[in-house]
């Protein structure tokens, strides 16, 4: 019909609340030494204490996409200093460790893919934080 219109009211505003997720969002590039195939699995991993001896605060699960860059997010990360590792498993052995050939590289390294002294990235209480990471082949 011609001219109708929705009788449905519209929702109230949430004065900018993203669905109750508390914590800051962080967002960067992994800069690959070489490209990686199509779907080739990567992760991205924020720790307060380097591993073994440290679990991982907050993750996410990537997918190479055949370039020498991607681009990661993580929501509502808990304020703080971290360690992040960027991570994709070319020859697809698994496990929580590169291997020879894997491309690897902690935020704030000095070249080499080894973490830095100290947990470099710090994350406010909101908002969004970019933290890009250049990865090296393990």
């Amino acid at each position: 019909m011609r001219g109708a219109t929705c009788q449905q009211p519209l929702p109230e505003p949430d004065g900018g609340v993203d669905g109750g997720v508390t914590g800051a969002t962080v967002t960067g590039t992994l800069t690959l030494p070489d490209s990686a195939p199509a779907g080739t699995k990567g992760s991205v991993a924020l720790y307060t204490t380097l591993p073994p001896a440290g679990t991982a605060v907050a993750e996410s699960g990537l997918a190479a996409t055949g370039g020498t860059s991607v681009d990661y997010r993580i929501v509502g990360v808990p304020a703080g200093s971290y360690f992040i590792i960027g991570f994709f498993d070319l020859d697809h052995s698994g496990g929580t460790s590169s291997t020879p050939g894997d491309f690897a590289g902690w935020y704030g390294h000095n070249g080499d893919g080894n973490p830095p002294a100290a947990a470099s990235a710090v994350v406010p209480d909101s908002g969004t934080v970019r933290f890009d990471i250049s990865l090296v082949v393990r």
